[in-house]
């Protein structure tokens, strides 16, 4: 729609836009990575993401080197805030991930971020705790 409310002549559909900003296609089966990604240089990284953290990010921008894939590998934590479908996409909505399997196992085994996410739970009980709640 333009301006006006009314649909412009030559502008791409909303669908179409959206189409290029959807991340979950960088979304692969876990065989499905491994087969495609065999004989490429890259860097697989895995965690819960739950929540997803601006230091996770930072971990990850840390993992990047030209010419090596970023591939993402999203586990369960014992007790999820998000399901593993959305922690997914928050993961692939970042632009130095190149592609997100979704990990079969429980917890961190390949893990960047059991300490980052605990370090965040404790933090947000020692504030709550210290506004007097509960």
């Amino acid at each position: 729609m333009c301006q006006h409310g009314s649909r412009c002549r030559g502008s791409p559909r909303l669908a179409d836009r959206l189409s290029i900003l959807d991340t979950r296609s960088k979304i692969i089966p876990l065989e499905q990575a491994r087969t495609q990604l065999r004989d490429k240089s890259a860097c697989w990284v895995g965690g819960d993401f739950d929540p997803l953290l601006a230091e996770h990010v930072r971990k990850l921008r840390e993992q990047v080197a030209p010419g090596r894939l970023l591939i993402v590998e999203v586990t369960n934590p014992a007790r999820p805030l998000l399901s593993q479908q959305a922690r997914a996409e928050l993961v692939a909505a970042l632009k130095m991930v190149d592609y997100v399997v979704l990990g079969d196992g429980a917890g961190s085994s390949l893990g960047i971020d059991g300490s980052i996410t605990q370090r965040f739970i404790e933090n947000v009980v020692r504030r709550h705790r210290g506004q007097g709640a509960g």
